[in-house]
């Protein structure tokens, strides 16, 4: 029913842009946008879209508040990223219930796919990198440069999984790991919030490539 699903997206991006500044619509209007793509038929082509309204919604946001209330912006971006989180998680055990037998213990899909050591060596290596910056409280430019580059790694090394849509979800459970980190340890606000975002843009920017590629 992807005419009623997109109605349903139209209805809560109206009821964010309608709602006053209201911090509890805000919230409702995140969890819809991670719940939809639930009730769909092609859960990871609604989540994109879901992903990509978030994404907007944070811009939109940013360009509301002044420089001292970034740290606002960075609560908002890990309420996306748990939100997201929490839906994939929901779907995944879904799926693994649907395709589980329960004679042979076995999953039959979507969990069985190979992932190569070398890939999750990287995934590892970006992991320890980044966390190593955030421990030290490095506060000078190329601490950021190298969050960037990071956070493009995370985003092009699902391209080599297996499964990209689940080295997708790797990525993502590693970036909103390290925010939480840095969260916890208050480091600059500044720099977690723009590896935060920026991690987030490329992992979209890297599902539409997938999704042009699929496409050709």
């Amino acid at each position: 029913m992807p005419d009623i699903t997109a109605l349903f997206y139209v209805a809560i991006m109206a009821f964010y842009l309608l709602r006053s500044n209201d911090g509890s619509k805000l919230v409702i209007a995140v969890m819809a946008l991670a719940a939809i793509p639930l009730f769909t038929d092609n859960y990871w082509q609604w989540l994109q879209l879901s992903g990509l309204l978030s994404i907007l919604i944070v811009i939109i946001e940013r360009m509301k508040v002044d420089a001292t209330a970034v740290g606002a912006i960075g609560v908002l971006v890990a309420l996306f990223m748990g939100a997201f989180i929490l839906s994939i998680l929901i779907n995944t055990v879904l799926v693994f219930v649907s395709n589980f037998e329960f004679s042979t213990f076995n999953v039959k899909n979507p969990l069985n796919y190979e992932w190569s050591t070398s890939i999750l060596w990287l995934y590892c290596l970006a992991f320890v990198i980044q966390l190593f910056v955030i421990l030290r409280s490095i506060k000078k430019p190329k601490a950021l440069f190298d969050s960037n580059i990071i956070g493009l790694s995370l985003a092009v090394l699902p391209h080599y999984c297996g499964s990209f849509l689940y080295g997708l979800m790797l990525s993502v459970a590693i970036i909103a790991t390290l925010y939480l980190v840095a969260f916890v340890l208050k480091t600059n606000s500044e720099q977690r919030f723009e590896f935060t975002y920026n991690g987030m843009c490329v992992l979209l920017t890297s599902c539409l490539v997938k999704g042009i590629m699929n496409a050709f």
